[in-house]
């Protein structure tokens, strides 16, 4: 199992961050990282995602909204083939400051057992991928205002 935990300051207000994660048709125009998302924005739906991994091929996934609590958190879970084998969960939380700006953490676990051959073949993409997601949001967001 691994755990890429990141946590961000955004100067932007917790509606502008929670409207770009949420509005699903424009992560193509900002994010790097998840070029293609579809699906309906609420809980138990099921997201089609395009992952673009750093000098890695891009890998389609679908993945659950296992929550959805508006400006607040919003995270969901896949699989390829159970649980079991290889599994990621995605987490966004949206910390609202006294001062009108947010913390964003970003927490993407990924576990199975065929993750150490996974972890083998990305390298340090897993982590560049992560990193890449977090700086297009904290720049989309900024660039909102």
């Amino acid at each position: 199992m691994a755990v890429f935990r990141t946590t961000f300051p955004v100067a932007a207000s917790a509606e502008t961050v929670w409207g770009i994660l949420i509005d699903f048709e424009r992560w193509s125009e900002w994010n790097p990282s998840v070029p293609s998302i579809s699906g309906d924005a609420r809980l138990g739906g099921t997201l089609a995602l395009t992952l673009a991994m750093p000098r890695r091929p891009s890998a389609k996934v679908k993945a659950e909204i296992t929550e959805l609590v508006p400006e607040r958190r919003f995270c969901w879970h896949g699989n390829v083939g159970g649980d079991r084998l290889f599994a990621g969960t995605r987490e966004f939380e949206i910390d609202s400051q006294p001062d009108g700006t947010v913390l964003v953490t970003h927490v993407e676990t990924v576990t199975g057992l065929l993750f150490p051959v996974f972890r083998a073949v990305m390298g340090s993409a897993i982590q560049e991928h992560h990193d890449n997601l977090n700086a297009a949001l904290k720049d989309r967001a900024v660039n909102m205002r």
